[in-house]
């Protein structure tokens, strides 16, 4: 079986009763109680969890909940419901924040889930939200947002999802709500390797509770440093178990590249940069508290790439659909939905209405093809005919093309004012521009950064400085690469206005905006000249024309100006950007002297509360979102919406690492 097989996901199979009650052929048995699937909720993990006598007294800002078996979403939705009450009738109390993962084999389509859900109107508020956001099948971690709440739904067998989540040293989950179905109708899940996995995950004094009072689960749990005791059960069923997390007996591997986040717990942040990374990270961290101060070397903000009047969203796909795949797969399913997201309080021009990819020539043929062979579901990706082609385009091609109907561009000039604007609004974010930082050092209080007429301290440091991050001694051995790009900006005609969505090919054509397209962008290798080149305006041209050849609407395109926006990209080789806490590289080198003969298993050196985030090429559009949520993640200490696999692959050391492996002597 290839490994894209292995990473398809399934939609669950229902069947439904006259009454719209869903029913599991697969495993013989309901999603729910059908009178009473609330009360029968709240009983089992909501009291039985005693969740809401530990908020009372937690003492803690946030607290995480993990789930086997979503289902209908049931159980997180009421949880949704107790929570927001908690709330509003204790205020003063320090939690503020629930996390809540939940992991599921066969998601319900959304169709389905609606349909479930259509008898609860109680929990509309928390139902709409959900279907709103409600991702595609595709494998891995998908994070929603609910005011207070965060949902991180894990598509795949819990057996493989959960051992990829990243364990702090104390735990994870303060609580469990060990549901799907019964034992006796999915031994599959139900084992000791399941058991181990929970303890594991948990922080010591977690809880538990579970509808089900079947002897080997009791006795599993057990076994693994849960006091585990039996409970009356709900109506008519005569007990179910609740227990606490009294010793953990099974400890989770710490030797894991993925490094915990920082020594402190300060909430004063300094970011540096000025673009979609460091537009993305300020809106995270202030919504969880942190007083910001950004630094932009720039007279105004968005420069750059980030300037961009328009740019394509879509995900960068492969046919084994790896970590790779998946990381931009389930960013681009964030990004849309954080695009919609920031559009209803601060609006910016976008259209999410689909893109299609052209199969320009023989090789461009062969590496979409390969796309379709990782079988992704038709709404994220499609072949269409040239006929099909010209139809959703609105325009003559002529050309097979990959169809993204999710897909379609957004103004990144106008998105970056958008969250700078939302986030000053909570007036944790000071932003400080034409402070150009030449150098920083770390003493016992933090970092201390100098800039060219004043220096400042801060206690934890995040780097968004795309290619300028080289000019800092501590990072000057990261293997980054620059690539010039420029968009030009052409005036639209009768002709070209009819384009409907945008067009990839070598670059890439958007549709009308403000009676302008973009047109681009070029790529020049270890160039970081800024200023306007007229002959990259006739580059661009040319490309489309390579492309898209002998049409009368791409001959009549006027490229005699200097309309255009110039970007340097930061690019990496292996197309994973770089995010987490820096590495330290003397240290590092050190560290895996002996790599060549034996791996170390402890976490290599890094530099205390300094963190990166670049190096995310011509995507940033797409991973900016979900990479910064995860960043910020990591600084909070919550769970991370992203599998173990993919954050070590965006780890700084991990080409270094390779290098020492074979022996190779690294350049600085």
């Amino acid at each position: 079986m290839s490994e894209s097989k292995n990473n398809l996901i399934n939609h669950a199979q229902i069947n439904w009763s006259d009454q719209s009650e869903p029913f599991s052929p697969l495993f013989d048995d309901h999603y729910f109680n059908t009178d009473q699937g609330i009360e029968e909720s709240d009983y089992v993990f909501i009291q039985g969890n005693q969740l809401i006598e530990r908020w009372l007294n937690w003492e803690n800002e946030s607290f995480n909940i993990a789930e086997t078996g979503f289902g209908t979403g049931l159980n997180f939705l009421l949880t949704c419901l107790t929570f927001e009450q908690f709330l509003q009738e204790n205020p003063s109390k320090p939690l503020k924040k629930l996390f809540f993962s939940s992991f599921e084999k066969h998601p319900l389509n959304k169709n389905d889930l609606h349909k479930a859900l259509n008898r609860w109107p109680v929990l509309d508020s928390y139902i709409n939200p959900l279907l709103a956001q409600y991702p595609l099948a595709l494998t891995g971690c998908h994070r929603l947002h609910f005011s207070n709440i965060c949902l991180d739904l894990w598509f795949g067998d819990v057996h493989e999802t959960l051992p990829t989540l990243y364990l702090y040293h104390q735990g994870l989950f303060d609580c469990w709500y060990l549901d799907g179905f019964a034992p006796s109708k999915n031994l599959d899940m139900w084992n000791e390797t399941l058991f181990k996995l929970i303890a594991q995950s948990a922080k010591k004094g977690a809880t538990l509770a579970t509808f089900t009072a079947a002897g080997f689960v009791r006795r599993g749990l057990q076994a693994i440093g849960f006091n585990m005791q039996k409970r009356k059960g709900y109506r008519k069923k005569r007990e179910m178990l609740v227990g606490f997390l009294e010793q953990k007996t099974v400890m989770p591997n710490y030797a894991q590249h993925y490094r915990p986040a920082k020594t402190t717990n300060s909430k004063e942040v300094a970011i540096i940069g000025g673009g979609i990374s460091s537009a993305c990270l300020s809106l995270a961290l202030v919504n969880r508290g942190f007083k910001v101060t950004l630094y932009c070397k720039d007279k105004q903000l968005g420069g750059g790439a980030s300037g961009n009047q328009q740019g394509a969203l879509y995900p960068l796909l492969n046919k084994q659909h790896n970590a790779l795949s998946q990381l931009f797969a389930n960013s681009f399913l964030y990004a849309r939905n954080y695009v919609e997201s920031i559009n209803q309080t601060h609006p910016f021009d976008f259209d999410l209405s689909g893109l299609l990819q052209l199969y320009y020539d023989n090789a461009a043929a062969k590496k979409l093809d390969k796309i379709l062979q990782a079988q992704l579901p038709k709404i994220l990706v499609q072949q269409l005919t040239p006929e099909q082609t010209d139809r959703i385009a609105q325009l003559d091609i002529g050309q097979q093309s990959l169809f993204y109907p999710l897909a379609g561009w957004l103004s990144p000039a106008q998105m970056v004012d958008a969250l700078f604007e939302k986030a000053q609004q909570t007036g944790l974010l000071t932003i400080k521009l034409k402070h150009q930082l030449n150098s920083f050092e770390q003493d016992k209080n933090g970092w201390l950064c100098h800039f060219d007429k004043r220096s400042s301290k801060h206690d934890l440091l995040i780097l968004t400085t795309a290619m300028n991050t080289l000019e800092f001694k501590q990072c000057e051995a990261l293997p980054l690469s620059s690539a010039r790009g420029q968009v030009t900006h052409i005036k639209s005609d009768t002709k070209l206005k009819k384009l409907a969505v945008t067009l990839c090919h070598e670059g890439y054509l958007t549709p009308i905006n403000n009676g302008f397209h973009c047109m681009g962008a070029t790529f020049k290798r270890h160039n970081v000249d800024e200023g306007f080149s007229a002959q990259e305006q006739v580059d661009n041209k040319n490309k489309l024309a390579k492309c898209i050849k002998d049409k009368s609407w791409v001959e009549k395109i006027d490229i005699n100006h200097q309309h255009a926006n110039v970007g340097i990209r930061c690019t990496t080789r292996d197309h994973f950007p770089y995010m987490g806490v820096l590495p330290d590289y003397q240290k590092t080198k050190l560290f895996y002297q002996g790599a060549v003969k034996k791996m170390p298993t402890e976490n290599p050196p890094f530099h205390e509360n300094l963190f990166i985030l670049t190096g995310l090429g011509s995507r940033g559009l797409n991973t900016a979102p979900l990479l910064a949520e995860t960043l910020v993640s990591q600084i909070n200490q919550e769970p991370l919406p992203l599998s173990l696999p993919i954050l070590n692959a965006m780890q700084c050391h991990r080409q270094w690492i390779n290098y020492l492996k074979k022996g190779k002597t690294l350049k600085f």
